[in-house]
């Protein structure tokens, strides 16, 4: 859901209120000129947050954004999200103009659970739109003593973001060959690294171009489709997916 009529955007509010919570604007940081981090508080302490639930924000009158918490904690009323800030559209600016104090409407996190926290390998591939969801990723995996590998595809100005989390994951720049250098990352990886990893569980989340090209090498490696989660988050031309 992108937009709605203002009519039927309010109305929502006040027929689904136990899924819907106002919340505020406790702190912001910029990670890089592209990538900022926001924390929020407000009350819903019924909610049961799953790992990669995505919540929906609404950034004015018609329009609403998914996004994926990094962090989130329903007993503290407090969650954290890492935007990705490309500068191209009502949600973009909103985001980059929220401050310490605003007040925003936000749909409680939804969606099935479909990450494997059992699974001792784990590997996850996407770019900038990814990072909240991968931070909550990387946390869990450490969490419990399992191992992960990660490529990312950053601009350049956001390289060191992936530092600044705490990510020990390969960094690889965009290519107009969709997923390019992350492919040739994947097919460096030691023999008896790869033994193991084959066999453990793959995310591709972001473009939905590259995630089709890695796919395609994943499955050429011999991946099961069951260990293949794929989310698409953007697709050049389209508005939101």
């Amino acid at each position: 859901m992108n937009s709605m009529p203002k009519i039927i955007g309010d109305f929502m509010e006040l027929a689904f209120s136990s899924k819907i919570c106002k919340v505020k604007v406790t702190d912001t940081k910029m990670l890089s000129q592209n990538i900022k981090r926001i924390r929020f508080k407000g009350h819903f302490p019924h909610i049961n947050f799953k790992i990669g639930q995505a919540i929906i924000i609404r950034i004015d009158d018609t329009n609403y954004r998914n996004y994926t918490p990094s962090k989130w904690n329903s007993e503290k009323g407090t969650f954290e999200v890492i935007f990705h800030i490309h500068k191209n559209g009502p949600g973009s600016y909103f985001i980059e103009n929220l401050k310490p104090d605003d007040q925003i409407t936000v749909g409680m996190p939804r969606g099935f659970e479909f990450f494997k926290k059992e699974e001792k390998y784990q590997f996850f591939y996407g770019d900038e739109t990814c990072i909240s969801v991968f931070k909550s990723f990387k946390d869990e995996i450490n969490a419990n003593e399992n191992n992960y590998l990660g490529i990312l595809e950053l601009d350049p100005d956001d390289m060191e973001v992936a530092d600044k989390l705490g990510f020990s994951v390969d960094i690889v720049p965009k290519s107009a060959n969709k997923a390019e250098f992350a492919i040739e990352t994947l097919n460096r990886l030691d023999a008896k690294i790869w033994d193991l990893w084959q066999h453990g569980q793959f995310y591709l989340m972001g473009n939905a171009k590259s995630i089709q090209a890695f796919r395609k090498v994943l499955k050429e490696k011999g991946v099961l489709n069951k260990k293949i989660y794929t989310q698409a988050y953007w697709a050049e031309g389209k508005i939101g997916l």
